[in-house]
C-alpha cells in the first residue's frame, strides 16, 4: 500500500509539474507553430517521466499511466501535439523493451486517438466541463482493449488489478490535469483574441495605425524589387454625411468603404483605418503601373458604396494621394509624399488620385504636411 501511495504521490507531482509548463509556454511561445511543439514535448515528457515510477508490475508487465498525457496531448493542442507526445512515448516504451513492449506502443496510439476524437466532438463548445473532462478520462481508457491482444494468461490478473487502477487514474487525472489544461487552453485563446482586437479597429474589422505601422516596417523590410506604393485616402465631404444623416448612417458608410477598399486590393496588400475617414493601403512589391490601376480601382470602389443598401442613395467619393518609389521608404516619409499628393487632389477638385510626383513644389506650400500627426488624430476634409 505504502508503493502505491508513493506512486500516486509522485504522479500528481509529475501532473503538477506537467501543467505548471504547460501554462508558462501557454502564454510565453507567441508562434502557434513553435508553441504546439512545445506542449507536445511537454506532455511527452510526462509520458516518458511516467514510465520511471510504475504503479505496479503484473506478471513482469509494467502498468503505468503514460496513455493519460498522451491521451491529453490529442485532446487540448491538436494533431501535431499528439503526434509528438505519442513519439516520446513510444521509444521511452521500445527502449523498455519486452514484454509486449508492441502493445503498448499500440495502446499509447489507441489513447492518442481517443484524444484526438474528443477534441474533435467538442471543438465548437466554449466551455468544458466537469462531465466533458470525465468522458475523456473514460474514453483515454479505452486504450486498454489492447490488453486482449496479450496471451491470454495475462487477461485475468490485468483486467482484475491494473485495468480498474488505470481506468480510475484516468478519470481522476483527466478531471485534474485536464481541466488545468483546459482553463490555460482557454486563457491563451483570450489573451490571443485581446491582441488581435488591439490591432484592429473596431467599426471596420481592419487594421489600425498600430498594426499597419508594423506590418509597413516587415513589407518594406522584405526588399522587394518591383517598388512599394502608399497610399491615403480620405473620404470627401464626410462631416456634411455625418451632420446631415447622423453617425450611424456615417458609420455605416466607413463599414462599407473599409469593405470596398479591401476588395479592391490583393491578398498581400495592407488595409487599415487610421482614424476618422482616413484609410491607408501598402502595396508591396508593386510597379507604379499596377499601383496607379489599384489606386483608381479603389476611388471608383468607394463611389460605389451609394449602391449599397445600407447608404443607398448618398453620394460618396474619396480623394487619393499616392506614393511610389523603388526604394523602401520609411512609414513618415511615404506618408509626407502620399498626404502633400492628397492634398493636391483636394485643391483639384476631389475625387481623383494624385501621384506624389507630379506635384509641383508650389503646390502644397500653403499645405502644411501633416508626417507627424502619423500618431495623432485625422481631421475632416
Amino acid at each position: 500500500m505504502s508503493v502505491y501511495l508513493l506512486s500516486t504521490a509522485n504522479f500528481a507531482g509529475l501532473m503538477a509539474l506537467v501543467a505548471i509548463s504547460f501554462g508558462v509556454a501557454s502564454r510565453t511561445i507567441s508562434r502557434p507553430l513553435l508553441q504546439k511543439i512545445a506542449l507536445g514535448v511537454i506532455l511527452g515528457f510526462g509520458a516518458a517521466a511516467a514510465s520511471l515510477q510504475p504503479f505496479m508490475f503484473v506478471n513482469g508487465l509494467q502498468i503505468d499511466p503514460r496513455n493519460l498525457f498522451v491521451g491529453c496531448a490529442g485532446a487540448f493542442v491538436g494533431p501535431l501535439a499528439g503526434i509528438i507526445s505519442f513519439a516520446m512515448a513510444a521509444l521511452t516504451r521500445y527502449y523498455e523493451g519486452e514484454p509486449s513492449a508492441a502493445v503498448c506502443i499500440l495502446s499509447l496510439f489507441v489513447a492518442t486517438c481517443a484524444g484526438l476524437a474528443w477534441r474533435h466532438f467538442t471543438r465548437n463548445r466554449e466551455r468544458t466541463d466537469e462531465r466533458l473532462l470525465l468522458v475523456l478520462g473514460g474514453a483515454i481508457s479505452l486504450s486498454y482493449v489492447c490488453t486482449f491482444l496479450l496471451p491470454s494468461t495475462y487477461w485475468a490478473m490485468v483486467f482484475s488489478s491494473a485495468v480498474p487502477f488505470l481506468v480510475l487514474t484516468n478519470l481522476i487525472g483527466s478531471s485534474l490535469l485536464g481541466g488545468f489544461l483546459e482553463r490555460e487552453r482557454r486563457r491563451a485563446k483570450r489573451w490571443r483574441r485581446l491582441q488581435t482586437q488591439a490591432l484592429l479597429d473596431p467599426l471596420t474589422g481592419l487594421s489600425n495605425r498600430r498594426a499597419f505601422e508594423e506590418a509597413y516596417a516587415i513589407a518594406v523590410g522584405a526588399g522587394d524589387s518591383s517598388g512599394t506604393a502608399f497610399i491615403l485616402i480620405d473620404l470627401d465631404h464626410f462631416k456634411l454625411v455625418n451632420d446631415t444623416y447622423g453617425h450611424a448612417i456615417g458609420d455605416s458608410v466607413l463599414v462599407a468603404v473599409a469593405r470596398n477598399v479591401s476588395d479592391s486590393v490583393r491578398e498581400r496588400d495592407l488595409v487599415a483605418r487610421f482614424g476618422g475617414e482616413e484609410f491607408a493601403v501598402c502595396l508591396p512589391n508593386s510597379t507604379r503601373e499596377q499601383a496607379a490601376v489599384i489606386a483608381q480601382r479603389i476611388r471608383r470602389s468607394i463611389s460605389d458604396v451609394q449602391k449599397t443598401k445600407a447608404v443607398s442613395g448618398l453620394s460618396i467619393a474619396a480623394s487619393v494621394g499616392v506614393c511610389w518609389s523603388e526604394a523602401a521608404l520609411e512609414l513618415e516619409a511615404a506618408f509626407d509624399r502620399a498626404d502633400r499628393a492628397l492634398y493636391q487632389a483636394k485643391i483639384n477638385g476631389r475625387d481623383q488620385v494624385v501621384f506624389s510626383e507630379h506635384i509641383e513644389p508650389s503646390s502644397t506650400s500653403s499645405g502644411p504636411s501633416r508626417a507627424p500627426r502619423i500618431t495623432g488624430q485625422t481631421a475632416n476634409s
